[in-house]
């Protein structure tokens, strides 16, 4: 167990997981090894964001049932929890439905392992209606002044500690295949086979065989690779350290080349840009051009639940369209 899983859990020791026990493990103990066994093999990000979930569900769980038995997680409570939160802590509808499917995760995950006595608290308990956030991709004009400053960057870029060329693969990357920052990162130099990036591992537990790259981010790639990272096995793409990359290097590069494309527009014209503004933009001109089918392989989604988010009409393309409706 790492120090963070423990300090999530106070009065629980290192040794608490493996330690052998008459008692049943209580439900502390239960989602701790959810934390280790399951939840730390995902990405970063959401593996943090699982835990502060489950440290805000176990504390209001603590105070409201002084318990710590797992059968005294039901349906109720889990109910009662997410009015909590929308009620007396004014949590926004999307983060409620984001708890909830961290604690939908974990309570199927305890329930296989170990079933609760009233079934699993988290079945048939329904999201917020949560009314859909503005599309947040890039227009075809932005698109195209970032394309041309990830190569203005590269002239400009020429100390050694700098890698322009590997920045610009990056974006072109994130622009053509839609994949999150986490997915692209880990991948290794040896999935990549000059045309696709193969066995590719998606958000959850999927994975993807291929993944499809352009002839454009295909000749960057091949140049960062000639010129810059060399043969070596390890991540793909590296830091100047020769160290796998961080999730902050990508969102300051990508901040740079927004600046840099954004340096002679006016305030109201500056482009906000990060990987998942790249994803909305890639999945968006997917859509639109080949159907939602394609826009679900390019993600990885096995449902097209999630895919409307991406390719929803912008504000200023509806009231276009009700303006010339008759």
């Amino acid at each position: 167990m790492t120090d963070e899983v423990c300090s999530l859990f106070p009065g629980m020791t290192r040794n608490t997981l493996t330690a052998s026990t008459r008692e049943p493990p209580g439900l502390v103990r239960w989602l701790e090894q959810y934390l280790v066994l399951e939840a730390a093999s995902g990405a970063a990000n959401t593996y943090l964001a699982k835990r502060r979930d489950l440290n805000l569900f176990l504390g209001y769980f603590r105070q409201r049932m002084n318990s710590d038995a797992p059968d005294d997680w039901t349906k109720p409570v889990t109910v009662a929890f997410l009015r909590f939160l929308e009620t007396a802590e004014n949590r926004k509808a999307s983060t409620v439905n984001r708890t909830l499917a961290s604690l939908r995760h974990c309570a199927a995950w305890i329930h296989e392992r170990r079933p609760f006595l009233a079934g699993n608290p988290c079945r048939g308990v329904r999201e917020l209606f949560l009314d859909e956030p503005a599309w947040k991709g890039l227009s075809d004009l932005q698109v195209m002044q970032l394309r041309s400053a990830a190569e203005q960057l590269v002239c400009l870029k020429k100390r050694k500690n700098q890698r322009g060329l590997r920045d610009r693969a990056i974006f072109l990357s994130l622009l053509h295949t839609g994949l999150r920052v986490s997915e692209l990162l880990a991948v290794q130099k040896d999935q990549y086979t000059g045309r696709h990036l193969v066995e590719v591992r998606r958000k959850g537990k999927i994975r993807t065989a291929k993944v499809f790259l352009p002839g454009e981010a295909r000749d960057v790639l091949d140049a960062y690779l000639i010129d810059c990272r060399g043969d070596r096995s390890g991540p793909l793409f590296l830091s100047k350290a020769g160290e796998p990359m961080a999730r902050q290097h990508v969102d300051r590069l990508l901040r740079q080349l927004a600046r840099q494309a954004s340096c002679k527009l006016s305030k109201d014209e500056q482009i906000a840009l990060s990987a998942h503004v790249l994803r909305h933009t890639m999945l968006r001109r997917i859509t639109e051009k080949h159907g939602v089918q394609f826009a679900m392989e390019a993600t990885g989604h096995i449902s097209s639940k999630y895919i409307w988010r991406y390719v929803k009409p912008s504000d200023e393309e509806r009231e276009k369209a009700m303006e010339e409706l008759f």
